[in-house]
């Protein structure tokens, strides 16, 4: 039987074997995530190229939409200009 030491602990096979099963489903999870970046980038991109809004203003707009935060950003962004332009003064 297979024991593995480490810092972390003394690892059985079984142990091991969830840690490698783990390790795949991450990274499976890791490439569907490369897969929607690539599509992001794409929408990004069209989206860009028909409307000539900034990428960095659409994505903004995307997670801000996804994560229901649109009242924090503006009050963000209002303290923000007040803390800027009390320092530009």
């Amino acid at each position: 039987m297979t024991t593995v030491q480490t810092l972390y602990g003394t690892f059985n096979e079984e142990e091991l074997e969830t840690l490698k099963n783990s390790i795949d489903e991450i990274n499976v999870c890791m490439s569907k995530m490369d897969v929607e970046k690539q599509n992001i980038k794409g929408i990004l991109d069209a989206t860009f190229d028909r409307l000539s809004i900034p990428k960095k203003i659409i994505r903004k707009m995307a997670k801000v939409k996804y994560k229901q935060t649109f009242q924090e950003e503006v009050a963000e962004q209002k303290e923000f200009e007040a803390l800027f332009e009390g320092i530009e003064q």
